[in-house]
């Protein structure tokens, strides 16, 4: 005679692996709450609020907990935390996948131009090592924001042989810019309206035959301090609006200027930002285009006595934020994009991309 076994009709979980499920599932909604709300917000509002600012400007970070959020759904096995973390994957996957793959061949016949955006800090005490990596990047042509006197000296002193066009505008302090060229080069005497960090440069540049126009500028800084705890809100804000104003500037002036154009420059925001986006509707990032991986730029640095930048008595890691930029018009394509020599002494790093003419269709 067989032994009947009974079976229960579900299998109750220990009372502390519940617990801890649902704490767990509930950490998982705060964390979708704060991603899924940013994309919703900024698809509504841009980055106009300062705390979408913010998250916009970190937002490759909010999807770092993505391996816990992983453990939690293997843990829970709910169909919520599943759901959300797929979706969390794919969102991040199309933000920032692209930058993670290996960039197409892009061919093309003619002359390739490398140009190289540096912003040297105005406060640097070192023009010898500006000078240094400016050789080692061995770029065609450079663009320096916050060009300083010495600086500018040294390079036109050092680097006259190597780059005979130069157009510098140095200042003392953070205002100074300047563009040296292996191609001929000159002031078109034109700029951008409104306020900026210097006076935005407008280049003609002689390269393989043809004018290009170069647009040279350094946008606004975003003031985290402000005058007090109290008043950064409004001080971001601020920021975050002149450089809006900025980039329709920029916009306007593509727009007034059809032909081959290279900007380039220290946009002082991420890609995630409004202000980008109106310039990459315009203009296509070459770091986006050809480059490989985050491409931070900022901050590094370090300050004269050697100690690190801190932040409200906070040491402030290195190379968060990609902040500086190659911007080209569709007459361009990038076949490269890389981080370029820092002199360990600038809070930047340099980007630089090689530019190759796309070649226009004839009509018959």
């Amino acid at each position: 005679m067989s032994e009947r076994r009974s079976r229960p009709a579900h299998v109750t979980e220990p009372p502390w692996r519940a617990w801890v499920g649902a704490r767990l599932v509930t950490l998982g909604r705060v964390y979708f709450t704060w991603v899924f709300g940013w994309v919703v917000l900024r698809a509504c509002f841009g980055t106009r609020w300062w705390l979408l600012f913010l998250l916009s400007t970190f937002a490759e970070y909010l999807f770092l907990p993505l391996p816990l959020i992983l453990a939690i759904a293997l843990f829970t096995r709910k169909r919520e935390t599943w759901v959300g973390f797929g979706t969390a994957l794919v969102l991040g996957a199309y933000l920032y996948g692209g930058l993670f793959l290996p960039s197409p061949a892009l061919g093309g016949e003619g002359a390739t131009l490398t140009v190289m955006s540096y912003n040297m800090r105005g406060m640097s005490w070192g023009p010898q090592a500006v000078v240094a990596a400016i050789r080692a990047a061995d770029a065609d042509l450079v663009a320096l924001q916050e060009l300083n006197p010495p600086t500018a000296d040294a390079i036109g002193r050092e680097l006259v042989s190597e780059y005979p066009y130069q157009v510098l505008d140095p200042q003392v302090g953070v205002t100074g810019m300047g563009v040296i060229s292996r191609y001929p080069l000159r002031a078109t005497g034109e700029s951008l309206p409104g306020e900026w960090i210097g006076t935005p440069q407008v280049l003609s540049l002689e390269f393989n035959g043809g004018p290009v126009t170069l647009l040279h500028f350094h946008a606004f800084a975003t003031n985290f301090a402000g005058q007090g705890v109290r008043s950064a809100p409004a001080s971001i804000e601020r920021s975050v609006r002149g450089r809006e104003q900025q980039a329709h500037a920029i916009v306007d002036f593509v727009s007034a200027h059809p032909g081959p154009m290279i900007a380039l420059g220290d946009f002082n925001t991420v890609d995630q930002s409004t202000a980008y986006a109106l310039v990459a509707d315009v203009l296509t990032d070459s770091w986006r285009e050809a480059g490989w991986g985050c491409g931070h730029t900022f901050p590094g640095g370090t300050e004269p006595d050697g100690s690190p930048v801190t932040f409200v008595g906070v040491p402030i890691p290195m190379w968060l934020v990609r902040i500086d930029y190659v911007f080209h018009s569709e007459h361009w394509r990038a076949v490269s994009a890389r981080i370029g020599p820092w002199d360990r002494i600038s809070d930047h790093r340099p980007v630089v991309a090689a530019l190759i003419r796309v070649q226009e269709e004839r009509s018959d």
